[in-house]
């Protein structure tokens, strides 16, 4: 399983649940041991290509590891190139990372990753939630890299999650949760039941 949607929406939260509902190993978003985080959120565009070059190896690494396991993971490479599109959008990648990024992505990640059976992902369960809604749990939990990043790059990237969502959701098997008006009791049991059901 992965669960997927905008920073701030719960992904972690429901993870770990999961986890302890279901037996499934939780893998969360490699942030702790993350060597470019912090400077990313300083000077995103000097760090841009470096930060998403390190995600993309992170992710791997834990794509990989979930062969022939019972796992949950909080985002996948599919849905990190989204904050590429955010970054070129922003001008804060330019033209020649971008198509750096995205030719190592469909050149070598995605046939190394992708075409392989073992790592075929049965469920995506994409949270949504609004702009304002993410920004509040952000501050929440009080993560000082995030705090100073401005709401017109957090509401791009929810925007961009919803495009990516409507450009997949026939390709692959989507459970989309409105978080906005439900605590995480709720969302847990919302995914419980639908797994049951399959």
């Amino acid at each position: 399983m992965i669960i997927c949607g905008v920073v701030g929406v719960g992904k972690t939260t429901l993870g770990k649940a999961l986890s302890l509902n279901t037996g499934f190993e939780f893998l969360d978003e490699p942030v702790k041991d993350n060597p470019y985080l912090t400077d990313y959120y300083k000077n995103t565009k000097k760090y841009a290509l470096k930060m998403q070059i390190y995600m993309l190896m992170a992710r791997s690494k834990m794509l990989k590891y979930t062969i022939d396991k019972n796992a949950i993971l909080a985002r996948s490479i599919l849905d990190d190139g989204i904050f590429v599109e955010v970054l070129k959008k922003l001008k804060l990648i330019d033209d020649r990372d971008y198509k750096v990024y995205k030719d190592f992505v469909d050149a070598v990640i995605k046939p190394a990753l992708y075409f392989d059976p073992r790592l075929k992902t049965d469920l995506w369960i994409y949270l949504r939630c609004s702009t304002l809604n993410a920004i509040k749990r952000i501050n929440k939990r009080n993560r000082k890299s995030e705090l100073s990043v401005s709401y017109e790059y957090w509401d791009l990237l929810n925007s961009e999650y919803e495009k990516w969502y409507n450009e997949n959701k026939d390709k692959l098997n989507f459970l989309v949760i409105d978080t906005n008006n439900k605590d995480k009791t709720e969302i847990l049991m919302e995914v419980l039941n639908y797994i049951d059901w399959l």
